[in-house]
């Protein structure tokens, strides 16, 4: 008899943690599992909204922010399909911080707090995989602000891209990288700490560099191991170059 939750089972088996358990570990959680669907730019969840559930990305690209009081964004991070998202509601109540909006085409799925909570007592593996997530997102998060203290533009931004070749680079023909992933140049100076207008003369001086091109809205890395070596560098946030850029 064909299960009436097929389509969460399958849900759940493509999430980071799906592979931890066996379909039948899978058919159990499934009852707990609600199917969403996000146009482009659509909002996920709201600052200020109740942390009531947790989140896992299925297909498509999820983008963490924080506002101001007046609406304004700032970029924080972007998940990758598989991703966990939401885990706040485990550890803390009340209002979420951040918001979480559709990069593009989203699809995911939304389990309760309280559901969630059962799935990590009756499975140990997924506790264990929930602080790991946790413990890897906060050591990022101090990694960003020490690098923000101490290093220039030029640094943080190869840092950036090499992140993003972590998560999305593609090997193309001849050892070049393709950052599969739409980024506007608005939204790499949230995640490089900076202006759009200092971060876009930094990837024109990579480009002329000939160490990152443009192709189709995406970045391709033509020379991975210069780009290693700025991320590299010693150049501060002290240098005049960088006194300029971050006046911009």
């Amino acid at each position: 008899m064909r299960s009436p939750y097929n389509r969460e089972v399958e849900a759940l088996a493509q999430l980071d943690f799906g592979r931890f358990f066996e379909r039948a570990t899978l058919q159990q959680f499934a009852s707990y599992v609600t199917l969403k669907s996000y146009t482009r730019r659509s909002v996920v969840y709201q600052a200020g909204e109740e942390r009531n559930a947790v989140y896992g990305l299925i297909n498509g690209h999820v983008k963490l922010a924080r506002e101001d009081a007046v609406g304004n964004r700032v970029l924080l991070d972007i998940l990758p399909a598989g991703s966990l998202f939401g885990e706040d509601a485990l550890f803390a109540s009340g209002q979420r911080e951040r918001t979480a909006i559709a990069h593009d085409t989203v699809s995911a799925v939304r389990i309760g707090k309280a559901e969630f909570l059962k799935m990590m007592a009756e499975a140990p593996r997924l506790n264990e995989y929930v602080f790991r997530t946790v413990g890897e997102r906060l050591i990022h998060a101090e990694d960003r602000i020490s690098d923000l203290s101490l290093d220039g533009i030029a640094v943080r931004l190869a840092k950036v891209l090499l992140d993003l070749i972590r998560r999305y680079g593609t090997a193309q023909e001849a050892q070049k990288v393709l950052i599969n992933l739409r980024i506007p140049h608005r939204e790499l100076a949230d995640l490089v700490g900076s202006t759009r207008e200092s971060v876009t003369m930094h990837l024109n001086d990579l480009r002329r560099r000939e160490i990152v091109e443009f192709s189709n809205r995406r970045i391709l890395i033509l020379n991975y191991p210069s780009l290693v070596a700025q991320a590299q560098s010693q150049l501060r946030r002290t240098d005049p170059q960088d006194d300029e850029t971050d006046d911009e």
